[in-house]
């Protein structure tokens, strides 16, 4: 490889103390144009340690959006940099730097020396939602842009390379003469690659532009930019699906949730956490369209969205009718115990005692174990075999061992029965359904020897061992691995997988058969055949549509080019006369869930999801009350509305990710005390 050497020694390092490439030329003048139609407000804010970003959307495009989510937000901000603050070692050829997808000679440290105009500079476009969402729509013409984006990751400087390591990635583009793209780079804060480095915005994190070659910006590409992208504008439902897909992407990262702020009409809200209401200083946001909250590093971070110009939104599906009054006489509680019980004494029969069932997978075990301490930690994806990725959260579940072994907090157990005795006591039935980690139910996808798929070993006999305590304790658990697994087994080729290969979540297929399994319960509660005196005709439609796994970005930046977005498949539920499926606040059928139960009923393809499906098999809507990050602790969301409230209710379904049981990233907490 070419390179350039500049400067003199580094004292004491053995290696040249390079000078920066490129002629330092600034104008902070030039670099506080910011965006024309994406406002920051509220109190001062840095992209490091503030606890709340705030921002204002004049025109409410997917371009907008996206950038006030990605440019300097503190929730995606990752703390460190010593790894990074070594000196360059070389200087690629202009041909060569960043893998040659710059125009060479096109490199400045100024935007002001660009060739953009002033009302250019004023529509930056964040770079990597971009490229997600052109590889969801045209992933042979987007291919190019995703390479781009790796190379860029990827460039080390002449430095060793580590899979976790970047120094620098594009953060923005700007549309030139509508048909050149011109990137901003950014460096990660505290690189001190080279002697000098710009900072034009004076923010602390260095940055660079160039043009990115013509060739890898296809003009359907340009076109897809200008007419979709920053053209098309959404109603309230899309901003709403935007804010879903993005907490739902984010999540395995950054913890995200969209936080539901009840009868509130501003925020903060009461249960704020005191140390964020004392950052807003009495600030607040009236009618904020999206908040997210996400905990990335243990304390809560807040993005906050009012977004102005919104289309009004089209109308809801068909109303349903109001349940028969006899419904709401009360009923016994009643559970279903013994089934699942002798499943589980069985399994357990047969393996001897829990002991010696965790001793006859040491072995996989080990090996898990292993391929854990070995790939980097802030890598949340591994990868196994035949283009399946596996989520680290959900390995560390299956080697965790006991569960109620966990430190106070840590273990559901106790929340579970309590949550349990609660709802009994108001006269609601309850049904528990964790949901299987692909880990569990893919073992063969892993690194392992072929293991036969009609013989696949259940890894975590911890969980089984969990299920069994909580039916022993009166909670009726809908277990599903015995019937993923058995799909698994009898799975045709033209069978869809239970789980999609590159994402923590299942398939269309998984979710329909777990709401045939969930309906076939509730159709045996004695109220059941006064909720069916109102049933409710639906129809399905098959659609297809292209999703990029949230694993993948999880991967190190020169793992992720080749991973392609999977077509997938579903199910869309509309109403008889052909209207969407809505979830029903006022059903007496309340599913209480995490993304599991946001696929895909807020994330593409939408009107899709298990709650659709149990709704279908019920021949009625249920209520969905979901928090993405929040299976533990979505709980908040539906007593917030008040005892009163849930005594309507006549049944509560917990759906959350079994992987939540061991170790999860906030406490399981007790109700407060009545």
């Amino acid at each position: 490889m070419t390179v350039l050497v500049l400067g003199g020694m580094c004292a004491g390092c053995g290696i040249k103390h390079l000078k920066f490439p490129w002629p330092l030329k600034s104008d902070r003048k030039a670099a506080a144009a910011g965006a024309a139609e994406v406002e920051t407000v509220g109190p001062e804010y840095d992209r490091t340690r503030s606890r709340v970003l705030v921002r204002k959307v004049l025109r409410p495009t997917r371009a907008n959006l996206d950038y006030a989510a990605y440019h300097a937000n503190v929730v995606t901000y990752s703390p460190g940099g010593e790894e990074s603050a070594g000196r360059a070692a070389a200087v690629p050829s202009a041909e060569k730097v960043f893998g040659g997808v710059l125009v060479p000679g096109s490199i400045r440290s100024s935007i002001a020396k660009t060739p953009l105009t002033a009302e250019e500079k004023k529509h930056p476009m964040a770079f990597s939602p971009l490229v997600d969402i052109l590889s969801q729509w045209n992933y042979a013409k987007a291919s190019p842009l995703d390479d781009a984006r790796a190379a860029v990751r990827v460039e080390s400087w002449g430095r060793k390379q580590s899979i976790q390591v970047t120094f620098q990635e594009i953060t923005a583009v700007y549309l030139h003469n509508e048909k050149e793209l011109w990137a901003r780079i950014e460096f990660k804060k505290w690189v001190r690659l080279f002697a000098d480095m710009p900072d034009e915005d004076g923010d602390g994190f260095f940055e660079i532009y160039g043009r990115i070659k013509p060739n890898l910006v296809a003009d359907e590409v340009l076109d897809y930019i200008k007419n979709e992208y920053r053209g098309h504008l959404l109603d309230r439902k899309g901003v709403r699906a935007w804010a879903n897909e993005l907490a739902s992407y984010w999540y395995p990262s950054y913890n995200t949730d969209v936080l539901d702020l009840g009868k509130n009409t501003a925020w903060p809200i009461a249960d704020t956490e005191p140390e964020v209401r004392e950052e807003l200083s009495g600030f607040s946001v009236d009618k904020p369209t999206v908040i997210i909250r996400g905990k990335p590093h243990g304390k809560s971070l807040y993005n906050v969205f009012k977004v102005e110009g919104l289309a009004a939104e089209a109308a809801a599906g068909k109303p349903t009718e109001k349940p028969p009054a006899e419904l709401l006489k009360r009923h016994p509680v009643t559970t279903i115990l013994e089934p699942q019980s002798a499943r589980l004494e069985s399994e357990l029969s047969k393996q001897g005692s829990w002991k010696k069932w965790a001793k006859s997978l040491k072995a996989f075990h080990q090996q898990i174990r292993r391929r854990l301490k070995k790939r980097p930690k802030k890598l949340r994806t591994l990868v196994g075999r035949d283009g399946f990725l596996f989520y680290r959260n959900s390995m560390e579940y299956v080697v965790g061992g006991d569960l109620q072994k966990q430190p106070k907090g840590k273990n559901p157990y106790p929340v579970i029965v309590e949550f349990k005795d609660f709802l009994k006591e108001q006269g609601v039935d309850f049904l528990l359904v964790p949901v299987p980690t692909k880990v569990e139910v893919f073992p063969d996808k892993l690194f392992f020897k072929k293991l036969p798929v009609d013989r696949l070993p259940v890894l975590n006999p911890h969980g089984r061992k969990m299920l069994l305590e909580l039916t022993r304790a009166g909670v009726e658990v809908v277990d599903l691995l015995p019937a993923f697994l058995k799909a698994r087994a009898e799975r045709r080729p033209e069978d869809e997988p239970v789980y999609q290969p590159q994402d923590t979540h299942w398939t269309d297929r998984g979710l329909r058969m777990a709401a045939k399994i969930v309906a076939e319960r509730i159709k045996k509660y004695p109220w059941y055949a006064d909720l069916s005196k109102s049933a409710v005709d639906f129809a399905i439609e098959a659609v297809t549509f292209k999703l990029r796994g949230d694993l993948v970005s999880r991967l190190a930046p020169k793992e992720q080019p080749g991973y392609q977005p999977d077509t997938r498949r579903g199910h869309r539920i509309k109403f008889s006369d052909g209207t969407l499926y809505q979830d029903d606040l006022e059903s007496p059928v309340v599913l209480l869930g995490d993304s599991f139960t946001a696929v895909f009923q807020r994330t593409p393809c939408r009107n899709a999801g298990v709650s659709a499906h149990i709704a279908k098999e019920i021949r009625y809507p249920l209520d969905l009350v979901m928090s993405y990050g929040g299976g533990p602790g979505v709980r908040k969301v539906l007593l917030r509305r008040g005892v009163d409230d849930l005594k309507k209710r006549r049944l509560v379904i917990w759906m959350f990710t079994a992987r939540d049981m061991y170790n999860y990233w906030e406490d399981w907490e007790l109700l407060p005390k009545r």
